[in-house]
């Protein structure tokens, strides 16, 4: 059976609700047919956005928690208080975002939800297809944000940041409410770039995850092992309730992802919105969803031209993770080094895309010079390569 409709989306996750919640609220799609179609109803917290801002951001008044005192510790303990200069870090439950978004999205009658498996979507002429097990929809436009894996060519580089957060509570808060422990890197090394977060969300509540950088995820068991254990020899907590738990893996790829394939555009982790060098998307896809919408009120279709993610981050993208699987300038070196030498709030700028050539050297100059070069010229090569 087909349905048609002027706009698809497909996948009602942050990039998809993100587009079509600022594109409603601008009337930009005011009285077009829209269709939502995603396998999950949304109804549970399945992650928590973080990211750091220094401006008022998209959904600001959904951010949960609000830290402006940020700390490092490299992986022999030292303690490095980080100039973030105005920056703030910050987080977003997913089911405050599902529930304020949808709850307005629901209430417009040119919407529709469909909860069901997307089989497929495809292009040709001026029209898209998605196909569902029950139907096939067809649209001028669609969206999409379901990710999956992409045929590598040689030399990319695919790594995974794989990680497992838990909400315990625990008698009194480590560190105070004001203070984030942004990468906490006094842990085990030896399944690759592994450190923790730690955040206060209340008086006697904390939110800790464990997060590696590498090629494969570890036995579920392996995450809870070492989370018990940095509770308590790090935090020097004994007794602790386990509030919630939540557990991702996030892309972290040189790879090209194709932005528009006809009149399909990607967004989100689909369209190349995670940073390859972090793995942090919050940003990245609110700056996508921006360039899309102004696309559309200035010329009448999405496809908007400058990336947030150009090709210079691309390249500093692809060196770090060159550097990474060489082994030679192991991760925790790496950004102990980084944090070390420039202050925090350049890095930030940094790894949002808003910094200048001038600042980028800066920030290079704080790293060991041979590995980055050999590297950087291993990725300039690369990427020659794939545009003959």
């Amino acid at each position: 059976m087909y349905i048609k409709c002027d706009i698809l989306i497909c996948g009602g996750g942050l990039a998809g609700l993100s587009l079509l919640y600022r594109a409603m609220k601008l009337g930009i799609w005011e009285g077009q047919q829209i269709i939502v179609v995603d396998r999950s109803d949304k109804g549970s917290n399945d992650r928590t956005w973080s990211f750091w801002k220094k401006e008022y951001s998209c959904f600001e008044e959904l951010i949960r928690h609000r830290w402006d005192q940020l700390v490092f510790f490299s992986n022999d303990g030292n303690r490095l208080q980080l100039n973030s200069g105005g920056y703030t870090y910050n987080s977003i439950k997913s089911i405050d975002f599902y529930h304020a978004v949808l709850s307005y999205l629901r209430a417009c009658t040119n919407i529709t939800f469909v909860q069901a498996d997307v089989l497929s979507v495809s292009s040709a002429e001026d029209s898209c297809t998605l196909i569902t097990p029950e139907h096939t929809y067809v649209s001028r436009y669609l969206f999409n944000s379901i990710y999956h894996q992409p045929e590598l060519q040689a030399k990319e580089q695919y790594f995974l940041q794989h990680f497992k957060g838990i909400r315990i509570k625990t008698g009194s808060a480590v560190p105070p409410l004001s203070e984030a422990w942004l990468m906490d890197f006094r842990t085990e090394q030896k399944n690759g770039t592994t450190f923790f977060y730690t955040l206060p969300v209340a008086n006697d509540e904390l939110f800790i995850e464990y997060t590696l950088f590498s090629k494969s995820v570890l036995p579920m068991e392996m995450y809870d092992q070492q989370i018990k254990k940095y509770i308590l020899e790090v935090l020097h907590i004994g007794q602790y309730e386990v509030l919630e738990d939540e557990y991702g893996v996030i892309p972290m790829t040189d790879h090209l992802f194709k932005r528009f394939e006809g009149n399909i555009v990607h967004i989100g982790t689909a369209g190349g919105d995670t940073r390859a060098s972090t793995g942090y998307t919050f940003t990245n896809t609110q700056k996508t969803v921006g360039r899309i919408l102004d696309s559309l009120q200035s010329a009448g279709h999405p496809f908007f031209k400058e990336e947030n993610t150009g090709l210079k981050q691309q390249l500093y993208d692809a060196t770090l993770l060159n550097v990474l699987a060489e082994g030679e300038y192991q991760g925790h070196q790496l950004f102990g080094d980084l944090f070390k030498k420039a202050p925090a709030y350049r890095i930030f700028a940094f790894l949002d895309s808003e910094s200048s050539v001038l600042q980028d050297f800066f920030i290079m100059r704080s790293l060991r010079t041979m590995p980055f070069l050999k590297a950087f010229a291993g990725a300039v090569l690369n990427r020659l390569s794939r545009s003959n």
